[in-house]
């Protein structure tokens, strides 16, 4: 349950802009799902990934700066650097 104390840390954690590290962890998210159809994964994996990053930082009141000082690894980051060439595509389209 909230508490007016809460309500200015939740003024805080909405309010805009985005910083460039949260940018490029959205990317990276992003860019994971991509890979992840490209690539066919299943449903239940890419669910797996994107929860433990979204619980991880949830858990740290979406501060990812905090939540990195205190140990936690977003899975999909990298993701976005990830390039055909260096990783090859798929023989066959397995998205569709």
């Amino acid at each position: 349950m909230l508490t007016k104390e809460d309500v200015p840390k939740l003024h805080e954690v909405l309010r805009g802009p985005m910083s460039e590290a949260e940018l490029e962890l959205l990317r990276d998210m992003q860019a994971f799902i991509e890979f992840a159809i490209r690539n066919g994964l299943s449903f239940a994996m890419v669910l797996s990934v994107l929860g433990h990053d979204i619980n991880g930082l949830v858990r740290h009141r979406a501060n990812l700066d905090e939540a990195r000082s205190q140990g936690f690894y977003p899975k999909a980051e990298g993701y976005s650097k990830y390039t055909a060439e260096a990783i090859g595509e798929p023989e066959e389209d397995v998205g569709e």
